[in-house]
């Protein structure tokens, strides 16, 4: 599933892998490098991440650098992690029922 921005400078979707389904972020046409969030297996989590990253990108302008659009999510500045950030991203988007998958043998 891939999303295209108003002026399609940035596509944002959902990518299977080996290790379940991963949204990613970048310049149109090339290997994302703003968002690479590994979301796991568990289908529950795939379209609430994905609408909360897009409710974040709303308001935002399409010239935007990728630092300023980093800037809004919970793991500013690192790599998005679903055991600790899922949650902060699900926060107020009615999603917060949604438990990160625990790493536990």
């Amino acid at each position: 599933m891939r999303f295209l921005s108003d002026g399609g400078r940035w596509e944002l979707g959902l990518s299977p892998y080996q290790y379940g389904m991963r949204l990613r972020m970048g310049i149109s046409g090339r290997p994302p490098s703003l968002i690479d969030f590994c979301l796991g297996h568990d289908t529950r989590i795939y379209s609430p991440a994905l609408l909360a990253v897009m409710k974040l990108l709303e308001p935002v302008p399409e010239s935007s650098a990728a630092k300023e659009i980093d800037s809004l999510f919970p793991w500013a500045g690192t790599r998005p992690d679903l055991s600790i950030h899922l949650g902060a991203l699900l926060k107020g988007m009615g999603s917060e029922g949604i438990e990160p998958p625990t790493n536990s043998v």
